[in-house]
């Protein structure tokens, strides 16, 4: 084999290896957000695991009223896109993989007929008030763990009182807004 023939061979490799590591980094750049590697591999359900999310808190904090009442509805109905994958929101609507959220704030936890709630949303008791609303939105695992809901949450405080609001909207007696 000629120095000629070796320098193509080894300028293949080197082109296939820079591409493929142009690849990786692309595809990581493109989908890191979409998964949330910083938890369990697989969640063990324990007795008497309750996070503090979880805990049963009176009120509106001042900060949360503030956002629920600043709350833009249009930027929400775009997000609840997501959201419709697994839920509906009208009245009488059948549940899909998750439950039906007509009148969502202000019912109690786990009470929509017909669908089956894991234990450990079914076990914590209360209403979805705005609190524990902006709480599971936070991270429904972290809120619920062993939850069956696998959405990773919403980070962004505005985003979670819009959404707040928004699902509010969709009830025929909603649930008054905190006054700040």
């Amino acid at each position: 084999m000629s120095a000629f023939e070796l320098n193509k061979w080894i300028g293949a490799f080197l082109a296939t290896f820079l591409l493929v590591m142009v690849l990786n980094l692309l595809s990581d750049a493109l989908f890191s957000d979409h998964h949330d590697h910083n938890g369990p591999a697989f969640l063990v359900e324990v007795a008497e695991a309750v996070s503090h999310a979880a805990s049963e808190q009176t009120g509106v904090t001042e900060s949360l009223s503030s956002l629920l009442l600043a709350a833009d509805q249009d930027a929400a109905r775009r997000t609840a896109k997501i959201c419709a994958i697994c839920h509906t929101f009208k009245l009488g609507g059948a549940n899909k993989i998750g439950p039906n959220l007509w009148d969502i704030v202000g019912r109690a936890k786990a009470t929509r007929e017909n669908f089956s709630y894991s234990s450990t949303l079914a076990n914590l008791g209360g209403v979805w008030d705005y609190e524990t609303l902006d709480a599971f939105l936070t991270s429904p695992r972290t809120f619920a763990p062993g939850t069956k809901m696998v959405f990773p949450g919403i980070k962004k405080p505005e985003l979670r009182a819009n959404m707040i609001v928004y699902l509010r909207t969709f009830s025929d007696n909603p649930i008054a807004l905190p006054a700040e």
